[in-house]
């Protein structure tokens, strides 16, 4: 489940970044410094009811994230810049597009674009990264591969508010085989990702935000969190949707 918030939250802009520490947080993860890509998404339905979850900045304009995030929604708030929640600043949008082929039942092609309507300042606090090249196919990310999440979204299992800080949590992805024995995946469209060393996980509110693994040396976004157990556990893997499947899609979307 999502959690419900109203339409009234207030961001702040731009400010310090908290130390990282290890805490309990994302569920087992860490506050992490601020990653300059990262976007939180208050995403709002028609009554003025929203949810939030998570996106990366892919341009000046564009924001990736899931189409769960998008199907049914009128509204985004797209908050950038910092690890503390109270120091983001916003930007509002009434345009996003969700894949045509998303599939609410099994999430498969959970991607969509929100589209900014005017540019970001690009700056060391807020700055795209890279996507997959166009037209590769490869497999990224490879299995094995270990990967970076952040978010915002819950803590742990009994969580009812998000947490102030940016969380951070690694994982490595799993073989397709172990993934199909949790979630109903479309391959090579889906894979997923667990950390067995801290039991790391994204949870509620996480939903949405980019999986961030290094192709030719170069940090990129190769999955975005679509997938996890109802109970939002840490000894389950989380399901994302792979970039790299829907590269065309995305070009065809914001010419990048």
């Amino acid at each position: 489940m999502k959690q419900l918030v109203l339409l009234s939250v207030i961001f702040c802009v731009l400010g310090v970044q908290a130390a990282p520490d290890r805490t309990s947080r994302i569920i087992n993860g860490q506050i992490a410094n601020n990653q300059p890509s990262n976007a939180y998404i208050l995403y709002t339905r028609a009554d003025t009811f929203g949810y939030f979850g998570g996106g990366t900045i892919i341009s000046d304009r564009h924001i990736l994230t899931a189409a769960l995030n998008i199907v049914g929604f009128v509204r985004w708030d797209v908050g950038v810049g910092s690890n503390i929640f109270t120091q983001l600043g916003t930007v509002t949008s009434y345009t996003a597009q969700a894949h045509p082929s998303y599939n609410s039942a099994n999430r498969a092609n959970d991607i969509g674009v929100i589209t900014l309507p005017v540019s970001l300042v690009i700056s060391a606090n807020v700055a795209p990264i890279a996507l997959p090249p166009l037209n590769s196919a490869p497999g990224y990310p490879f299995e094995n591969e270990q990967g970076t999440i952040v978010g915002f979204g819950f803590t742990d299992l009994a969580a009812t508010v998000r947490p102030s800080y940016l969380m951070r949590a690694t994982q490595r992805v799993i073989s397709n085989t172990r993934c199909q024995q949790y979630y109903q995946i479309t391959v090579p469209s889906q894979f997923c990702a667990e950390d067995v060393v801290e039991r790391s996980n994204v949870c509620n509110g996480d939903l949405g935000a980019g999986f961030i693994s290094s192709i030719n040396g170069q940090q990129t976004v190769t999955g975005i969190a679509s997938l996890i157990t109802q109970s939002c556990g840490n000894s389950y893997p989380a399901g994302y949707t792979r970039v790299e499947s829907h590269r065309s899609w995305i070009n065809s979307v914001t010419g990048i």
